[in-house]
């Protein structure tokens, strides 16, 4: 898997100071990257996008959220 360049630039780098920067971003980075492959997988499941009022009335419309916890080796 080929890394963006953007995440490679001196710009972007400058912004981490200590190691615990880093580990903070990888974390978050982490976080946000499972949260959009859940929120995929249930626009797949659904047939529709979030938002979008194509499942309105049909009894299979979303009606809500709450957090999900699972296990990574990340934390």
């Amino acid at each position: 898997m080929d890394i963006p360049k953007e995440f490679l630039s001196k710009d972007f780098l400058s912004q981490f100071k200590t190691g615990e920067d880093v580990t903070a971003f990888m974390k978050e980075l982490h976080t946000r990257v499972y949260e959009q492959m859940l929120e995929a997988e249930m626009d797949n499941h659904l047939g529709y996008e979030k938002h979008s009022n194509q499942g309105d009335h049909s009894g299979n419309s979303r009606n809500g959220s709450y957090k999900k916890q699972i296990q990574t080796e990340l934390g």
